[in-house]
């Protein structure tokens, strides 16, 4: 008998939890047997999607609006007697939250540093995730460090919580050194280091901006590559590149790509940096071993977990422990030689396929709670 799902899909294409919606649901509709999904957000661009040949339904509320609660609900109402599973991939749920809820939460970036949110947001994030695990059937987290991090603020709820680790698309793999030279020739980019991810202040991009010129002098021709969304109407990067002198083509800035465009990114990359001050899992730094692309992450949070003994750890609140470990990675043939083969082996651990086989282990869980109700 089919599974079916409801999936709030208004965040696919937008950050990680757009990479995690698509990752996910791409594999279970081509690889798992006997599910069917109702997704529902912006019908046109659903349309467009891999999600065009399940039913598709209007949801277009702001996340944390007042909006999204009264149609949230109404749409459960709507699908409740149809639904096996309802899935939420963020936390932004509605009041009524049915029992055959799954949600998924990547990190608790809101309370572990509550000085980037302002006092309105913090207490309002707070609120809905609280409705969020007391509602939900289970809790997906997508590593250890969330689970414990969960457990620590909120004990009364730590039995729904479930760890399910994600997966790496099958695209991103390495290119050939002719095909580098031509990507990188076509662009017109000389060699340069990758940072991927938007531009929230707990990315730490501001200590990477501080760390490049020290970079520079010892090693003039780098390139910094950064890709990845703006949230600020006054553009933080814009600011600190002025601060920092870093001026003409020493910073090359991109807000989007296509998956297939972001592999030949990270191909060509002497390596990729994430100095994020906090990650609920990372996906980045996996997609850029995949591709054979030597990785700098911080020490701190999840990042350990999720890279293992196949990255070069630095201090995010040291710019010149980043600037040590670029510089280190980008010049030492033999590190870099380790680290990629280490990281071709540790993204052998991730893929959407176990990820999905035990997402659905969860769903599991829920419908045989509500069938015993």
């Amino acid at each position: 008998m089919k599974k079916h799902i409801f999936l709030d899909a208004r965040l696919y294409n937008r950050s990680g939890i757009g990479r995690y919606i698509e990752g996910f649901y791409k594999e279970i509709l081509e690889n798992i047997p006997d599910i069917r999904v109702t997704a529902v957000g912006d019908i046109n661009f659903l349309k467009e999607t891999f999600l065009k040949t399940q039913d598709i339904f209007p949801y277009r509320s702001p996340i944390y609006s007042l909006r999204e609660q009264i149609e949230g609900s109404l749409l459960i109402q709507r699908f409740r007697k149809a639904i096996d599973v309802f899935h939420f991939p963020h936390y932004n749920v509605p009041w009524f939250l049915p029992k055959n809820s799954v949600v998924t939460i990547h990190d608790l970036i809101q309370f572990l540093f509550p000085d980037y949110f302002g006092r309105i947001k913090r207490f309002g994030a707070a609120f809905i995730l609280r409705n969020a695990l007391k509602g939900a059937g289970r809790v997906i987290v997508g590593s250890e460090l969330t689970a414990k991090d969960l457990g620590k603020h909120y004990p009364a709820f730590k039995d729904k919580v479930r760890v399910v680790k994600n997966g790496i698309a099958k695209a991103f793999n390495p290119l050939s050194e002719d095909e580098v030279t031509h990507f990188k020739k076509n662009k017109g980019i000389r060699d340069y280091i990758l940072y991927v991810g938007n531009r929230k202040p707990h990315k730490n991009i501001k200590r990477l901006l501080e760390a490049f010129p020290v970079i520079k002098r010892k090693h003039g021709a780098l390139q910094l590559i950064i890709i990845g969304e703006k949230f600020a109407e006054v553009d933080p990067v814009k600011v600190w590149r002025e601060n920092f002198g870093l001026d003409g083509d020493a910073i090359k800035e991109i807000i989007k790509v296509s998956d297939q465009e972001l592999r030949r990114y990270y191909c060509g990359a002497r390596l990729l940096v994430q100095p994020s001050l906090y990650e609920g899992f990372g996906l980045p730094p996996l997609e850029a071993m995949a591709c054979g692309c030597p990785v700098v992450v911080s020490n701190v949070a999840s990042l350990p977990e999720v890279c293992g003994d196949a990255a070069y750890y630095v201090d995010p609140y040291d710019a010149e422990s980043i600037a040590d470990g670029i510089y280190r990675v980008a010049t030492d043939e033999e590190l870099r030689g380790s680290l990629i083969q280490q990281g071709l082996q540790r993204v052998k651990m991730f893929s959407w396929e176990k990820s999905a086989r035990e997402h659905i282990k969860v769903f599991e869980e829920v419908i045989n709670t509500k069938r015993r109700s």
